[in-house]
């Protein structure tokens, strides 16, 4: 099993035929315009430096932690203490068997239940404030940072990457389904031994056919366009990117984050969404400031020098198409 943030993916497995059917083909267009907003760390004449389809979740694993992971915690210190402190009447009835079978059962589900948010909270805290992805046309390769040190960057030649939309049914309480580039990384026998996200990430509350889900899934096949075009074409076939993301850690930008898009809502003038963004600006309030906290705790990426050296050579004059 691989993570990916918060979700699991099987490995040494064939490719399944809903991810053929949805794959993206770096010789064909997905969509008429290409555009990156919000996706971007930095963009030079060699490469594309972009966020995975994870980097705004961060902040709920520390909330999960903060609340249910505290509760757990608090349940098994009590169970723990009320089996070294068993009531006298208890022990008179001779019923200390069954209170004491009870109380281990009652510690294992705390204990198990507690192990889940701990392992949300290390998702979220003390891991890396981002994993970028780099797209680099010098040597037409996908660069995905896994972690620092030897081994921690996985690189996929561009002309065999297999990228597909990954579509994911509906879940949670507001019943959404996520849609997010994705790559799998393929062994010499075509098994999936890898994968990792790329860039923008939708949550569709409406049907994928509908105008609101056209509309968010056109989002996401713009930004993936925008990286197809910029290694097949060159940087002169894309547009200047409309918004970089920031790598510097701060307060302001997190608010920035996670209200992203908040002002264009409030400019609709539908009083409906005005009401529905007045109701989620302390929950966002709330997530913002968790999303601050984990990446204070977080440690910045390192490109390997190898990488590095390959995104920054000197551009081969006829190997590129421009």
């Amino acid at each position: 099993m691989a993570l990916d943030g918060h979700s699991r993916y099987k490995l040494n497995r064939p490719i399944t035929d809903a991810e053929s059917s949805a794959r993206l083909h770096i010789n064909e267009r997905c969509a008429d315009r290409a555009k990156s907003a919000g996706t971007v760390f930095e963009a030079t004449d060699s490469y594309l430096e972009v966020c995975d389809g994870r980097y705004r979740e961060k902040g709920w694993g520390l909330l999960a932690f903060s609340t249910a992971g505290v509760l757990f915690l608090c349940l098994v210190a009590m169970f723990m203490w009320m089996a070294t402190h068993m009531p006298i009447a208890v022990r008179e009835k001779g019923q200390e068997g069954v209170v004491y079978t009870l109380l281990a059962i009652f510690t294992l589900v705390g204990v198990c239940g507690l192990a889940v948010t701990v392992r949300a909270l290390l998702v979220d805290c003390f891991n890396y404030t981002r994993k970028p992805i780099r797209f680099n046309r010098l040597d037409r390769t996908i660069y995905a940072f896994r972690h620092n040190g030897p081994g921690g960057v996985v690189s996929i030649p561009w002309d065999n990457a297999f990228l597909y939309i990954e579509r994911k049914p509906r879940a949670g309480l507001a019943a959404t389904s996520a849609r997010v580039v994705r790559c799998l990384v393929l062994d010499d026998q075509g098994l999936v031994v890898g994968t990792f996200s790329i860039g923008k990430y939708v949550e569709l509350a409406f049907d994928e056919d509908s105008p609101a889900g056209q509309l968010a899934m056109e989002e996401l096949y713009q930004d993936f366009e925008y990286y197809r075009r910029f290694m097949q074409e060159g940087p002169s076939a894309v547009p200047p990117v409309a918004e970089f993301l920031t790598t510097e850690v701060s307060l302001r930008n997190s608010l920035k984050l996670q209200f992203d898009g908040a002002s264009d809502l409030v400019k609709s003038g539908n009083p409906v969404v005005f009401l529905v963004m007045a109701i989620a600006t302390l929950p966002t309030f709330i997530l913002a400031v968790a999303y601050y906290i984990a990446q204070r705790t977080c440690r910045e990426p390192v490109w390997p020098e190898e990488v590095e050296r390959a995104c920054n050579a000197a551009m081969p004059p006829k190997e590129l198409p421009v």
